[in-house]
């Protein structure tokens, strides 16, 4: 049976979480919160709609969810339109020779679909990806399992044969709760991260490769190769 590969987005095709911790500062600032670094880390992974109503309740804003997430949203969009988004290194070659063994790709991120359109296309990797799960797509984000189990049903490969590319806690656990193994990447720029659930845990995509040919030319399923 064939295997499907479901890469994160944030941290993983690009280094773009200090983005993300830049913008949740300054919707914070905004509402009168005095943010730092440490105030936002805790939240990495963790989609808008699952966010932002926990810093409401835990940092005491008045603002509703819907205004926080219109906001977060606009900053998203006004950053990541002006920002140098390369992908990270390696990432490309290892998507080439995913590709080049004619295993489904995707991407399951919490991020909104505009804005996964956007990087996907600032990055000129929009055509490599079969299917895209957003945020938007699900009613409850990572760790719930449920975008990955909707990113495998777009595969039309059963959880058990795909692998996930993870960099947050989160990510890990919502692969993990939908019985797929996954790869953990140590992105420098994700801060703080426990990979415990993680089934291999690498610091260069260089080393993915291997682990998912092996599963490929094994033909028993991601879980058994790895």
């Amino acid at each position: 049976m064939n295997i499907a590969v479901i890469f994160d987005m944030d941290g993983v095709l690009i280094d773009s979480q200090p983005l993300h911790y830049e913008l949740d500062m300054r919707v914070l600032k905004s509402c009168g919160y005095p943010a730092v670094l440490e105030t936002v880390t805790p939240y990495t992974g963790i989609g808008n709609p699952e966010r932002w109503p926990k810093y409401r309740q835990n940092l005491q804003l008045s603002q509703e969810p819907a205004e926080l997430i219109a906001m977060a949203e606009e900053a998203a969009r006004n950053i990541f339109t002006s920002a140098n988004l390369p992908p990270i290194d390696g990432v490309a070659i290892l998507i080439n020779g995913i590709k080049a063994l004619g295993i489904p790709l995707g991407v399951a991120s919490s991020s909104s679909r505009e804005l996964i359109s956007l990087v996907l296309q600032k990055i000129g990797l929009a055509d490599k990806f079969d299917f895209v799960v957003s945020g938007e797509d699900v009613s409850e984000g990572k760790p719930s399992p449920e975008i990955y189990l909707k990113a495998a049903e777009k595969a039309g490969v059963a959880p058990e044969f795909c692998l996930a590319i993870e960099d947050s806690a989160a990510g890990i656990l919502a692969a993990k709760n939908a019985g797929i193994p996954c790869i953990a990447f140590k992105n420098p720029s994700t801060v703080g991260q426990d990979f415990t659930h993680a089934t291999h845990v690498i610091s260069r995509f260089d080393d993915a490769f291997p682990i998912i040919k092996t599963a490929f030319f094994r033909g028993a399923g991601a879980q058994s190769a790895l």
